[in-house]
């Protein structure tokens, strides 16, 4: 039980109370990683409005970038770990902490036997020691890629494979760890997505390019049956949420007619200004892949203008169809 503060108490009585104190922040932290990493691999931040569980974090919990990628680097480490995750409630958060940086499915009972025998600043100095020797430890094994965020139910994943080196495979799982490091974990392929972008980007603002040229940006060009209405991309159908995006904001072509918008580009282009290039999904903020999302939907009466419109990025504004 908690001692509540109280100024002036004597030596003895202030050191139970911190010690208590301490205690329970403790258990407190072990906690609130378990119930982290239940909300993130079973994607229950999307059922409770956030397209990510960075956004999420941000937005409910009050997070900062730091504090998410700690969290996130943990609860995928220990998914990884099982032995050091059951352990958890004993060796507590700081020991587990320090011991997922040098684990692995191997070692990982050795490393909490280690936790458990060990004070917190011997076993800072084991880890320290293992670190110092490279060879001893795989990077494969400390940073393998975490596992894909669930897609929705009705959609079907496409995979794509690629074939690296070692050498290029040990870029990789260092990029991913830097990327995890600075907060931008999440939905994996989106963070791939908008690192393609940003190098089109840089690319396409070289000196070749003409000053005050607009970047043309990605178009996606799907087809709509006549017949049936079901839409595909690339071959592929789309899902009900995907399909709602489309119509929501895109440029529609038919043969012998002029193309048309479904968003004046001056009613857009207000939109997007008026929200700073950001998208304004919940805890989200993102500033690529956006798009124009009606509020109260056509079919209910939504009308296109910009107090009806809201700028999403490309994840929140799938969530928000998919919500509907």
């Amino acid at each position: 039980m908690l001692t509540a503060f109280v100024s002036g108490r004597p030596a003895c009585e202030a050191d139970a109370a911190l010690k208590s104190a301490s205690l329970a922040e403790a258990a407190a932290r072990q906690c609130a990683v378990l119930w982290f990493g239940e909300i993130l691999e079973r994607g229950l931040y999307r059922e409770l409005g956030y397209s990510s569980m960075p956004a999420y974090a941000r937005a409910e919990l009050g997070f900062s970038e730091t504090r998410i990628s700690d969290f996130m680097r943990l609860v995928r480490k220990l998914e990884r770990l099982p032995a050091v995750k059951a352990a958890l409630p004993e060796i507590g958060y700081t020991k587990a902490r320090e011991i997922i940086s040098v684990a692995s499915p191997r070692t990982e009972a050795q490393w909490v036997e280690a936790a458990r025998t060990s004070s917190r600043a011997q076993l800072v100095q084991k880890v320290k020691r293992v670190k110092a020797r490279p060879a001893a430890r795989p990077a494969a094994a400390l940073f393998a890629p975490a596992a894909d965020e669930p897609v929705l139910a009705a959609e079907v994943p496409v995979r794509v494979t690629v074939e690296f080196t070692p050498e290029q495979h040990a870029r990789w799982e260092a990029l991913w760890e830097q990327v995890r490091r600075r907060g931008a974990a999440g939905d994996r392929a989106e963070v791939l997505l908008e690192a393609l972008q940003t190098l089109f980007i840089t690319t396409s603002c070289s000196d070749a390019t003409p000053r005050g040229k607009p970047d043309p940006g990605v178009h996606i060009h799907v087809h709509q049956c006549p017949d049936c209405g079901q839409v595909k991309a690339g071959g592929r159908a789309l899902g009900r949420a995907d399909t709602a995006r489309v119509q929501c904001d895109a440029v529609v072509s038919t043969p012998g007619k002029r193309a048309t918008t479904t968003i004046a580009p001056r009613t857009r282009r207000e939109v997007l200004a008026r929200d700073r290039h950001r998208c304004q999904g919940p805890g989200c903020g993102r500033t690529r892949f956006l798009e124009i999302h009606h509020k109260t939907p056509r079919a209910r009466g939504g009308t296109h203008d910009a107090a009806n419109l809201v700028t999403l990025c490309a994840s929140c504004h799938r969530l928000f169809h998919e919500r509907q």
